[in-house]
């Protein structure tokens, strides 16, 4: 008597099946031919059973004109060139000239020189498309094209946050996430008044109506003792070093003056730049853009708070007339 068998001659039925042993979706039997012995899939060994793990694929595009024959159609192989290089299917061949150029055709398929040109037709998506770029590049440049793109995310810099993101992305993460001050300028070329405390600290600047930059403040105690402590005020461009390559560039001043004085004191109470420089990550520790300060003395710290006045302009750098740029500043 058969093990799968009952003493009527019935096939048993398969046990139901549970959540931690799920009988297979489809089973495959061959009955056995007299004379072989008949072996169930269960009763192999596991090594005999392999699984092939899905291949890894990328999502490609490529220009139409590297698909079609010039007769409009999609190639298939076997694909012919005329002498001018053309690509061709083997309809068009038959007709013995190149519909394009009216050329002979060759009477070889497209060699290596034709997959050359195919896998430099290769596009995909900028990998930093989710932070903006829309770039597609060649798939063999990606790694170039990440090293170079304006749209590489930048690191929040805080100490211990793995946050990373786009100026725009920066700016909501910083101020919700950190609660940095976030102050708006009314625009490129309008200056804005603005009290900051003196405690060392960074803030945000934004610019209406451009919500894709972002700058950042910096607010530093130099020096020791009481009575002869500066601060340092800087100013920023959050950006990566790709953007700052791509432009634009900006400028900026910043004004302190102590109340109910004029601004005399030079270079203390006035800080222009000719171009901005740049940080990639506005809550890391010092950088060089922190090196050339705006130098404030208790003398300009103003009210109760001991907070300091400033009046702060950023403008968009014009690279063909900077000279006249310059000349309009206050």
């Amino acid at each position: 008597m058969g093990e799968g068998t009952s003493s009527g001659g019935k096939k048993r039925k398969a046990p139901p099946a549970s959540p931690s042993c799920p009988v297979p979706a489809a089973v495959v039997k061959q009955e056995p031919v007299e004379g072989d012995v008949a072996v169930a899939l269960a009763d192999l060994p596991v090594e005999a059973v392999v699984v092939e793990p899905p291949r890894p694929r990328v999502n490609v595009s490529l220009y139409v004109r590297m698909l079609h024959c010039e007769c409009l159609r999609p190639l298939e192989p076997p694909i012919f060139k005329c002498e001018a290089g053309h690509r061709l299917c083997g309809r068009c061949r038959g007709e013995g000239h190149c519909r394009r150029c009216g050329r002979d055709i060759a009477s070889v398929p497209c060699g290596p020189e034709d997959l050359e040109e195919l896998f430099d037709a290769f596009r995909v998506p900028c990998p930093f498309e989710r932070y903006g770029c829309a770039s597609t590049v060649v798939y063999h440049d990606t790694d170039a094209h990440r090293a170079a793109c304006a749209y590489a995310p930048l690191p929040c810099g805080v100490a211990g946050c793995p946050f990373a993101g786009s100026p725009r992305m920066l700016r909501g993460h910083l101020a919700v996430a950190h609660c940095w001050r976030l102050d708006t300028l009314p625009g490129y070329g309008n200056p804005l008044a603005l009290r900051v405390p003196s405690e060392p600290a960074r803030h945000l600047l934004a610019v209406e109506g451009d919500d894709r930059r972002l700058f950042v403040l910096s607010v530093r105690e130099l020096g020791g003792g009481a009575g002869r402590a500066v601060w340092a005020v800087s100013v920023a461009c959050v950006r990566a070093s790709g953007a700052t390559v791509a432009g634009p560039q900006y400028k900026c001043i910043l004004l302190t003056q102590a109340p109910g004085k004029a601004a005399t004191d030079g270079r203390r109470a006035i800080w222009e730049t000719d171009l901005l420089e740049s940080c990639e990550a506005p809550g890391g520790g010092a950088a060089a853009w922190e090196e050339d300060p705006l130098l404030v003395p208790p003398s300009r710290l103003s009210g109760p708070s001991k907070g300091i006045d400033l009046r702060v302009r950023i403008d968009v750098v014009d690279p063909t007339a900077p000279a006249a740029l310059l000349a309009a500043a206050p």
